[in-house]
């Protein structure tokens, strides 16, 4: 959960800019790079913005479509009325064992699903259930963006307060792109692109060790 506001954000990286005033860098500008961060965070780290829906209603079928707003798929934990699913399922083997599943179209609940990441905005389910049967979804969506009254009367950043360090290197990298001209500059912001790739890479580093933990490896 957030509690850093993106005005904070802003003011720490005019005083990394050494642009007091914000006269080189408007504050404006500043609050577009801070959403375009955001976003590149979210296609990078999908888990770093997410919903969980608990009514998602099936078509008839196994062939279902994410929501509008959704980018990627992260689990469906349930049906609706409490029976778990396990999932994300190799589709192969269905395939193989039971060439005639993409037909079924009658089952009350489900009990696997399949996803496939080259196709993100569509997963399969199995059996093929009737219209109506409701899921548990977790899925990423792109963040808000923050418009400059928002950011004027307080408004918090969307993600969650670990990607601030993040987010601040990716605006000092699109601010010192703007003044590409000038020789030291390309470097600067290339420097500051490859702190913001470290910062996501470590955090994904940290978050498997920990998964490994859980499991007990």
């Amino acid at each position: 959960m957030a509690i850093i506001t993106s005005n904070e954000i802003l003011l720490r990286v005019n005083k990394l800019l050494n642009d007091p005033g914000f006269t080189r860098w408007p504050k404006d500008e500043l609050l577009n790079y801070l959403n375009d961060a955001q976003r590149a965070i979210v296609l990078r780290r999908p888990d770093s913005y997410t919903v969980d829906i608990d009514d998602f209603a099936c078509v008839k079928g196994v062939k279902q479509a994410l929501p509008a707003d959704a980018l990627k798929l992260i689990d469906i934990p349930r049906n609706a009325m409490g029976k778990a699913i396990r999932g994300p399922y190799n589709r192969q083997v269905l395939d193989d064992n039971y060439d005639e599943w993409y037909a079924g179209n009658t089952a009350q609940k489900v009990e696997l699903y399949i996803y496939d990441e080259r196709n993100p905005k569509t997963f399969y389910v199995y059996p093929g259930v009737v219209s109506g049967v409701e899921l548990t979804l977790v899925y990423s969506k792109a963040p808000p963006a923050i418009d400059v009254a928002s950011n004027d009367s307080g408004e918090v950043i969307a993600l969650d307060d670990v990607y601030v360090n993040a987010i601040i290197e990716w605006i000092l990298y699109r601010s010192y792109m703007k003044d590409a001209e000038y020789a030291a500059n390309p470097n600067k912001s290339q420097m500051h692109m490859n702190a913001f790739r470290s910062q996501l890479g470590e955090k994904s580093q940290a978050d498997v060790a920990m998964m490994g933990q859980e499991k007990g490896q």
